[in-house]
């Protein structure tokens, strides 16, 4: 009986040890992560305004504003965590007339665990799918709003598919690494549980959006169900973390009134482009997206230029020279606000800091050349020659 009750002491102190990773997320963690993955999310992954606004709705409504964030070696071997985001026009999601969105994303999960579970899969766990301030969030909402009880919520695990904002469900690091949308769960505003199982990337996509036009341009959305081995080989490990604590930087900026440059570099591997002011805005919609260029006067004199399709894809100088180029992040930061900037919110005679950011080294990873998923974007918006590395 003694070496049984020593394992079970063992095993006590292992679990013990296991908890002190997992942490509590309360309403200030989740305004830095925010920040963070707005500046992340290179133009991208939806506007602050968005994630903050949900948050303020959340307590406007009395949700307690708390979640766990584990560690994915915190999980066990055959535990599954799925993505979860929301789909539509931002504007559909703000809508003052139509409810908070958040249900929509809850259904989706729950229909992409119905399917999982089917395949008998057991999903527990909840990741971001891109990063920006509105898509991050999502997962964070889908948590909060998984029930009234903190400790029975869903868990929200420390990473990110992409470690940035992707424009298709085809440019992601879980398309090049062998995770095809399949199954995908869509659920609506009023309960509606989708369950689609899509034949390839471009498909899963058509019917995703064709279902966000049939719910008023606004539709939950989850995939890409993996376990804790596939997560560690193809995505953004500890990603959340990371977006915290630029989010702290540039908040500590705000608050000391320090340079934000100065905070951010003891944060995160980052370099300062540019300053200026916003000349000229190009944009076009077309087909869903915002395409444009961004024209900034640098404060020294000289003109710069930054390509994007929602997403920041290419940096220019005056020459013409291409300075850094996509899946390599593209961040915008309102030097009078300090708050990071998607292309929706971007304004001309705003101040801007231009940063530059590198992606998750799996993007670059030769065997499985994600990068690639890039190109037709950015000769779309005009790239010469290559891509250029951080």
């Amino acid at each position: 009986g003694s070496s049984r009750a020593t394992a079970r002491l063992l095993q006590t102190n292992i679990f013990k040890q296991e908890d002190s990773n997992m942490r509590k997320l309360y309403e200030q963690d989740i305004r830095e992560i925010l920040y963070g993955a707005t500046l992340l999310g290179a133009g991208g992954g939806g506007s602050i305004s968005q994630g903050l606004g949900m948050l303020d709705n959340l307590n406007a409504t009395g949700e307690k504003i708390e979640l766990d964030l584990l560690d994915v070696d915190e999980i066990g071997d055959d535990e599954y965590a799925c993505m979860v985001a929301g789909l539509g026009s931002p504007v559909a999601m703000l809508d003052p007339n139509m409810p908070l969105f958040g249900p929509d994303a809850v259904y989706a999960f729950k229909a992409f665990q119905k399917a999982f579970q089917a395949e008998g899969k057991n999903l527990k766990y909840l990741y971001s799918g891109e990063m920006g301030g509105f898509n991050t969030f999502v997962p964070m909402l889908v948590a909060i709003l998984s029930d009234k009880d903190p400790d029975k919520r869903i868990k929200f695990i420390d990473m990110d598919s992409n470690g940035r904002a992707v424009p298709e469900l085809n440019t992601t690091l879980n398309a090049y690494y062998n995770h095809p949308p399949k199954p995908m769960g869509l659920g609506s505003l009023n309960g509606d549980e989708i369950i689609v199982y899509p034949v390839t990337d471009h498909s899963g996509e058509q019917i995703a959006r064709q279902m966000c036009m049939l719910y008023k341009m606004r539709i939950g959305f989850a995939t890409w169900g993996m376990n804790k081995a596939e997560m560690e080989e193809a995505l953004d490990i500890g990603c959340v973390t990371k977006a915290q604590n630029i989010g702290k930087a540039i908040l500590a900026a705000r608050e000391n009134g320090t340079d934000v440059m100065d905070e951010l570099k003891k944060a995160v591997e980052i370099r300062e482009f540019c300053r200026g002011t916003i000349e000229k805005l190009d944009i076009k919609a077309e087909g869903g997206f915002d395409f444009g260029t961004t024209v900034v006067k640098g404060d020294d004199g000289h003109l710069y230029y930054i390509d994007f399709k929602n997403e920041n894809l290419i940096l220019r100088d005056e020459a013409g020279k291409t300075c850094l180029t996509a899946p390599e992040g593209i961040g915008l930061i309102d030097l009078d606000t300090l708050t990071p900037l998607t292309n929706a919110d971007t304004k001309v005679g705003m101040r801007l800091l231009v940063t530059m950011t590198p992606a998750h080294p799996n993007w670059w990873d030769e065997e499985h050349k994600a990068y690639t998923c890039w190109l037709p974007e950015l000769e779309r918006v005009g790239m010469k020659g290559g891509q250029v590395r951080y």
